[in-house]
C-alpha cells in the first residue's frame, strides 16, 4: 500500500517551526509495517492543496493531511478536500455541540468563527479529537482513502494513535514480525557495517536505522518470526558482544519510556542533579504520567554557587578543577543522591557552547556521574553540533546511562 502525507501551512514552508506531525506519522506506520512512499508539504492556499490531493491521489492509496483545520481564514483544508472531492461544505450539528461544549469547558466564548470549524464535506466521517476541538475527517474518493488532522502535534498524534492507525492495521495489515535494538554513543555506519553483510541470510529480513541525538535505534523487520531461529539468536548476541559497551535495551521506546518502566518495576527511586542540560532530563522523566511514584525531583545547579552551597561541592574542588570535571559531578551525585533520599542520582555539567570552551575542554565537553545504591561511576563524552545537540546529547546519555545501571548488575 502506497501512503502519502500532505502537510498544510505556510509556517512549515516559511521554516518557522519543524514539521514534527509528518515525522511522527511516518515513524509509527514504519513501526506497524508500512511504508511512506510521499511527504509533501503546501501552502494553505485552496488550490495548492487541491491540486497536491490530485496529484497525490494518482499514485497513492492513502493520503493523510495535517494542518489547516481551524477557525481561522487561512485554515483551507476542508475547502480544498471539498473541491477535491467535488461535494458542498455542510455544518455538522453533532460537530457543532461538540465544539460548543469544548469552549464552555474552557471557559472560552462561542464565536461563529468557531463555528467554521463544524463546517464540513458532506459524507465525511468524523474523527473524534479528545484533546482540542477540530474532529479530523476521514473520506474517500474512487479507491484512495483521504484522512484529514488537525495541525497542533499533540492533536494530530493523539487522533492517528485512537482512529487512523487502528483503521489502517484492521483493514491493511499483514504479518510484520520485528524486533528492536538501542545503542547509545554509536556510529551508524560502524554498527551497520557489520549488520548488512549478515541481513542477506534471512529472507525478507531487513533493518532500519533511527538515529537519535546521543543513541541509534536498530529495527529489524521480516514476514516471518526469526525469534526462535537459532542463527538469527547467534547474531545478535555477537553483535550485542561487539557493541557490548553501547548495547542498552532491546526495544522500540524511547529511552526515558524505557526508563520509566524500569523504575516503576524495581520500585526504586531517582533524582537528577543537572548543570549544562538545564533541567532537559527531568523534562524527558516527568513526560511520562506516573513519574512521580519514583522521580524525587531536580536541582538545575548551573552557577558554581549552587553547587558549593546546595550539593556541598567544595570550594577548593571548583577552583582547582573546575564545574566541568570528574571530581565535580561525583560530588553532586553523591550528596544529591543523599539531599534527596533516593536510590539513584545522576549528575551532569558540561560546556554547552557555542563560547566556554577552551584548549582542554572544549565544547562539547560533558561529565557525568551516576551513584547507585552502593557506589559511584563517572564518565565522560565529547558531543559534536551546536549547543541545542549537545544539551539533547547529553540529556539521552544520562537516562541511557541509567538504563544501563539499573539493567546490567556488572555494568561500569
Amino acid at each position: 500500500m502506497n501512503i502519502a502525507i500532505l502537510s498544510i501551512g505556510d509556517e512549515l514552508l516559511r521554516g518557522i517551526i519543524d514539521n514534527k506531525n509528518a515525522s511522527y506519522i511516518a515513524n509509527q506506520l514504519f513501526i506497524n509495517g508500512f511504508q511512506t512512499k510521499t511527504i509533501l508539504a503546501v501552502a494553505d492556499d485552496i488550490n495548492d492543496i487541491a491540486n497536491a490531493l490530485d496529484e497525490l491521489s494518482r499514485s497513492h492509496d492513502m493520503i493523510i493531511t495535517t494542518g489547516g483545520l481551524g477557525p481561522t481564514p487561512d485554515d483551507k483544508t476542508i475547502e480544498a478536500i471539498a473541491e477535491w472531492l467535488n461535494v458542498p461544505i455542510v455544518l455538522n450539528d453533532e460537530v457543532k455541540k461538540t465544539i460548543q461544549n469544548f469552549y464552555e469547558n474552557q471557559e472560552v466564548k462561542y464565536t461563529k468563527m468557531r463555528e467554521r470549524m463544524a463546517m464540513l464535506p458532506q459524507s465525511a466521517e468524523l474523527l473524534p479529537n479528545p484533546v482540542g476541538a477540530a474532529p479530523g475527517v476521514k473520506v474517500k474518493k474512487d479507491n484512495v482513502f483521504l484522512f484529514s488532522l488537525p495541525g497542533v502535534p499533540q492533536e494530530a498524534q493523539t487522533i492517528f494513535d485512537q482512529s487512523v492507525l487502528p483503521w489502517i492495521i484492521n483493514n491493511y495489515s499483514a504479518y510484520i514480525w520485528r524486533v528492536a535494538y538501542t545503542f547509545r554513543n554509536t556510529r551508524e555506519s560502524e554498527i551497520a557495517a557489520v549488520i548488512e553483510p549478515m541481513i542477506e541470510k534471512f529472507d525478507t529480513l531487513s533493518a532500519a536505522y533511527l538515529p537519535s541525538y546521543g543513541y541509534l535505534r536498530i529495527v529489524f523487520t521480516a514476514k516471518k518470526d526469526y525469534s526462535q531461529n537459532v542463527d538469527f539468536k547467534k547474531f545478535i548476541s555477537s553483535l550485542i558482544y561487539t557493541f557490548r559497551e553501547f548495547f542498552v535495551y532491546d526495544d522500540i521506546d524511547k529511552p526515558e519510556v524505557y526508563l520509566h518502566k524500569l523504575l516503576v518495576n524495581s520500585k526504586k527511586t531517582l533524582c537528577t542533579l543537572e548543570s549544562c542540560t538545564g533541567g532537559t532530563v527531568a523534562s524527558k522523566i516527568v513526560s511520562n504520567a506516573g513519574s512521580s511514584e519514583y522521580y524525587k525531583g531536580t536541582l538545575v545547579c548551573y552557577s558554581n554557587e549552587i553547587k558549593e552551597e546546595i550539593l556541598d561541592v567544595p570550594e577548593e574542588i571548583l577552583a582547582k578543577k573546575g564545574a566541568v570535571s570528574k571530581e565535580t559531578v561525583r560530588y553532586m551525585a553523591v550528596n544529591g543522591k543523599e539531599l534527596f533520599d533516593t536510590n539513584y542520582a545522576v549528575a551532569i555539567s558540561g560546556i554547552a557552547g557555542p563560547t566556554g570552551g577552551t584548549q582542554d575542554k572544549p565544547v562539547g565537553l560533558v561529565h557525568f556521574a551516576i551513584a547507585t545504591p552502593s557506589k559511584i561511576f563517572h564518565y565522560e563524552f565529547h558531543f559534536h553540533g551546536n549547543r541545542e545537540i549537545v544539551i539533547e546529547s547529553a540529556s539521552n546519555t544520562a537516562i541511557l546511562l541509567l538504563i544501563q545501571h539499573l539493567t546490567r548488575s556488572n555494568f561500569e
